[in-house]
């Protein structure tokens, strides 16, 4: 099988934009992982373009001299067998779930020597490479051909399956009302700052200090200690107009 998009003499429309999604989902719905699929996807990628089109044909491809057509490019028997089962199933060969079927067949049929190599894989790098022998593209078996089915298998991987949670340490402290939530569900919570008992407690958390200072710092202030309240003295009043006013009046008789 040859690169398409690397041959003239093509001809191809323009496939759907979802063809290397639909593909990666499809074979992680049938069991693989998802760096294993992501291989799959990159090879077919380094096969029939980016965006995997089912209608691609290039014409005498094949060492035969036959049409290489396809996401998979196949040609020559290979081909051939496609189209049957294709027929079989009531649908035209360049139907896309068909041709995927029909890949995933191969590897658990005729190219179990491929599948071997691309479920030993590790990584989608190592995914892509093991597709070389299912695809087997000009010089495939040479050490370090076609690096660039590594790639893509990587970038699928990345864009499609390889998502990762931020680390614990790097999620933001919960908010108040998130902690009350979590002791309400019996989950521990972080140990809070006592609250000052008295005035010289305060002080302190005001100024930054805490108990237990170390030699050499600044003396801690001394505590708060509550004013007195002071009365004033208050002086007897004078009652002696009053009782002017009201001593009994004496007359004198004429």
């Amino acid at each position: 099988m040859g690169l398409i998009d690397s041959i003239n003499g093509t001809e191809s429309a323009p496939p759907p934009q979802d063809n290397a999604r639909a593909a990666f989902d499809y074979y992680v719905s049938q069991g693989l992982p998802p760096h294993q699929a992501a291989g799959i996807v990159g090879a077919l990628q380094g096969e029939s373009g980016q965006g995997l089109n089912p209608n691609a044909v290039n014409r005498g491809d094949g060492r035969d001299g036959s049409d290489s057509i396809g996401v998979g490019q196949w040609n020559s028997t290979r081909a051939q067998a496609l189209k049957e089962f294709a027929a079989s199933k009531g649908v035209p060969w360049n139907d896309l779930n068909t041709q995927l079927e029909f890949l995933h067949q191969e590897l658990k049929g005729p190219e179990r020597g491929a599948y071997d190599r691309l479920i030993a894989a590790k990584t989608p790098e190592e995914a892509g490479q093991a597709m070389l022998a299912f695809e087997r593209p000009k010089d495939w078996n040479k050490p370090g051909a076609h690096p660039e089915r590594a790639q893509y298998a990587a970038r699928v991987y990345s864009a499609y399956g390889g998502g990762q949670p931020a680390p614990v340490s790097q999620l933001a402290p919960a908010p108040p009302v998130a902690r009350v939530a979590s002791a309400l569900m019996g989950q521990p919570q972080a140990p809070q700052a006592p609250l000052p008992q008295t005035a010289g407690d305060l002080a302190n958390q005001l100024t930054g200090r805490q108990g237990g200072q170390q030699p050499g710092s600044a003396p801690e202030a001394a505590p708060m200690q509550p004013i007195p309240i002071q009365f004033m003295q208050r002086r007897a009043p004078d009652l002696s107009k009053l009782r002017a006013a009201f001593r009994p009046q004496t007359f004198s008789r004429g």
